[in-house]
């Protein structure tokens, strides 16, 4: 079968200059004056309103601390949907390729989005984390709350620098943040740390301060086992946390846990107290 699209939209166009006949293909009914019923012209009107609206920033986009950068975005996007028009399929790969190397600008064309980071709530479904987004985990370490700002803004800019290709920028920052802060990044996980030789608390339990100040304490102690190359030392205080206490370490984000599955084995609940080694 012949696809002739350009004479099914003259017949289309005819029928509608000379009869006011209107054709819905969804539904594959035709109406004179473009009745269809309420709840069909109810949904007309929605997707026309639709159709005439321009791209909108998604409610889950990050922002940018400069509005006029936002104003760039949007005014480029508004010259991509021209540029479509238009068929300049050239020019608007263009514009789409720049915004997302500069901005990390994703742009959904099916629900007429954009989205910095890449995030569409609108779509629904579980959210994840947007691109350009690191998490922090384990211990603060002597960070103030400005400076744990001051690191944030600096691992967002970094990540912009090597979306644009700026790998020595990055770099820059990479090797700032850890002489400054002390601070390391995964990339891979997008998450960062202070490298100090404290762990951090993860989730609840039913511990006591008493028993918290001890495990901080013990694993302080540990870390410094670890540091000398001591590791029997090292894995001998570990065992020993995970019979007691049911506690798992994670040496990599610098974080400890209660395992309910093991919390039962050792001395939590059972009235042993903290300052007892049982070693």
């Amino acid at each position: 079968m012949m696809r002739q699209y350009d004479k099914a939209d003259a017949v289309r166009e005819g029928l509608r200059t000379k009869f006011n006949v209107l054709i819905d293909d969804r539904l594959k009914q035709w109406s004179v004056n473009g009745d269809f019923g309420e709840e069909h012209n109810a949904q007309r009107e929605l997707a026309d309103k639709f159709a005439n609206r321009g791209y909108i920033k998604s409610t889950s986009s990050l922002s940018l601390e400069d509005p006029e950068e936002e104003e760039y975005i949007q005014f480029h996007i508004d010259a991509r949907v021209q540029a479509k028009k238009q068929k300049n399929f050239d020019t608007a790969d263009k514009i789409r390729l720049d915004l997302a190397q500069r901005f990390d600008v994703m742009i959904n064309d099916k629900m007429k989005l954009w989205s910095i980071g890449g995030q569409f709530e609108e779509l629904g479904g579980k959210m994840g984390k947007p691109r350009g987004v690191y998490t922090r985990r384990g211990a603060l370490g002597d960070l103030s709350p400005e400076e744990e700002e001051a690191v944030s803004k600096m691992i967002t800019d970094r990540y912009h620098a090597k979306k644009q290709k700026n790998f020595d920028v990055a770099d820059e920052i990479r090797d700032e943040l850890l002489k400054k802060f002390n601070v390391r990044i995964d990339d891979r996980s997008n998450e960062w740390r202070v490298d100090t030789e404290d762990y951090a608390m993860a989730g609840s339990n039913s511990l006591t301060e008493d028993e918290v100040a001890f495990i901080d304490g013990k694993l302080k102690e540990r870390f410094y086992f670890k540091r000398e190359r001591q590791f029997e030392e090292a894995d001998a205080i570990r065992d020993h946390l995970q019979e007691r206490f049911g506690i798992q370490v994670d040496d990599r984000v610098k974080e400890w846990y209660v395992d309910s599955l093991l919390s039962g084995v050792g001395g939590v609940g059972t009235g042993g107290g903290a300052g007892e080694e049982g070693e």
